[in-house]
Parts: structure tokens; C-alpha cells; sequence
């Protein structure tokens, strides 16, 4: 009987290890299907990642603050260029140059116009080296001015703009005013009143005195004695006096 019962219990042991080395395969291959199911998900999850972080570091290479970089290219090129301004616009947007200031060209002073000083006609004119005889002095002279006709009296007029340059009583020619007109300086010889003072400004035509004596012509008829200098020497009045 114990020897029948250590026969049957053999196969019973042989069978459960057999049990054991089948459940072990099983596992191993188990493990193994989940292995190479999970590598491939994780490959086929990877590429995808890659894929995507490529194409989101060329459109960031690409991209940059407006310019677009092309891969393998040293050059870049703009995407978003600025509007072209024309040239015309541009000129106009460039502030001028503020212009020099030209200088003033100054124009020449208008001659001036001259009046006679009397309204009568001229009694002895200008000689200037030609010697003329003198009833006062009862010699031959020269005549160094004009003789304007008069009545004692009669106003004596300034022959154009001027200033008074001095009033004095000469003995020979009596009270005589002096004025300048430009760079002409005129004496009114033979006055009785003289209306103006020295440094006077005075216009054309203004009253300058009236007609009175002239001790060296006392013989002859009432009249102004005019005498001109210009650049001192004499000229003739009735060269100006038109």
C-alpha cells in the first residue's frame, strides 16, 4: 500500500511543476507584449512631438520681430516692409535749410530836384573865371553866384530838402544862411529876416528869409545872391536849379 502511494504522488508533483513553468511563460510573455506595445506608443507618440516642436522652431526661426529668416541662408529678408515713401514726400518732410539772409542792396538815393529860390528871372549869372565889371566896386570881377531878381521883401525860398548848416552877417554880402543839401552847400545871400535856425531841417519850397541888401551889388537892382559849392569849389546854381 505505501509503496502504490508513493507511486501515484509522483505524477502529481511532476504536474504542478509544470503548472509553475507554463505560468512563468505566460507572464514572460505577458511582459514582453506590453513592452513592445508600450515602446511603440512611445515612439509613435515622440515623432509627432518632434514634428511639432520643429515646426514651431521654424515659424520662430522664421519669424523674427517682423523678418523672415530662410533656413541655410546667411541673408534675412522682411516681411513686413515699410511703406515706400516717394521721393517727392521725402523731400518735403526734410525741414529746410533756413535761407541766408541776402544783403541788402542799397539802392542809390533819388537826386535831388532844385527850385529856384525867387520867382523872378535871373539878373547876373554864374562867370566862373570870366571876369565881369561891378558897379558897386567899379572893377572887373568875377561873379560867383546867380543874381535872382526881386522886390525887398519878397520871399526867399529853400531850392530843395535840406539842413541849415549857419547864419551869420558878412559885410560884403549881408545876412547870408547857409545850408546844406546834400553835398551841395548853398548860400542865401542879401537877406533882411531870416525865418530859420542853424540846425534846422527844412523842406523844399520852405521860407527860408525875404530879400534885403547886398553891400557889394548895392548898386544894382534888388535881388538874392545864390552861391552853390560842391565838394568846396564853386559851381554854377543854374547847372542844378532846372
Amino acid at each position: 500500500m505505501s509503496n502504490l502511494h508513493l507511486v501515484n504522488n509522483k505524477p502529481k508533483k511532476n504536474n504542478s511543476k509544470g503548472f509553475y513553468i507554463a505560468l512563468g511563460v505566460c507572464l514572460i510573455a505577458i511582459g514582453v507584449a506590453a513592452w513592445t506595445t508600450y515602446d511603440s506608443v512611445v515612439n509613435y507618440a515622440e515623432p509627432e512631438e518632434n514634428v511639432t516642436s520643429s515646426q514651431t522652431a521654424k515659424e520662430t526661426n522664421e519669424t523674427v520681430s517682423g523678418i523672415k529668416v530662410i533656413a541655410g541662408e546667411n541673408s534675412t529678408t522682411k516681411t513686413e516692409s515699410s511703406p515706400k515713401i516717394s521721393t517727392k514726400e521725402q523731400t518735403s518732410k526734410v525741414p529746410a535749410k533756413p535761407s541766408q539772409k541776402q544783403p541788402v542792396k542799397q539802392t542809390a538815393a533819388a537826386p535831388l530836384k532844385f527850385i529856384s529860390p525867387v520867382d523872378k528871372a535871373v539878373t547876373q549869372k554864374f562867370s566862373g573865371k570870366n571876369l565881369i565889371f561891378s558897379k558897386t566896386m567899379q572893377d572887373w570881377r568875377s561873379h560867383d553866384g546867380t543874381d535872382f531878381g526881386a522886390k525887398k521883401g519878397d520871399t526867399v525860398k529853400a531850392v530843395t530838402d535840406g539842413k541849415v548848416k549857419d547864419i551869420y552877417k558878412d559885410d560884403l554880402y549881408g545876412n547870408t544862411v547857409v545850408m546844406l543839401h546834400g553835398d551841395i552847400e548853398t548860400y542865401y545871400c542879401g537877406l533882411n529876416d531870416v525865418s530859420v535856425k542853424k540846425n534846422d531841417e527844412v523842406k523844399q519850397g520852405q521860407k527860408v528869409g525875404t530879400i534885403g541888401d547886398i553891400p557889394f551889388e548895392c548898386e544894382d537892382a534888388p535881388h538874392l545872391h545864390l552861391e552853390m559849392k560842391k565838394n568846396n569849389k564853386l559851381i554854377d546854381p543854374l547847372s542844378v536849379i532846372k
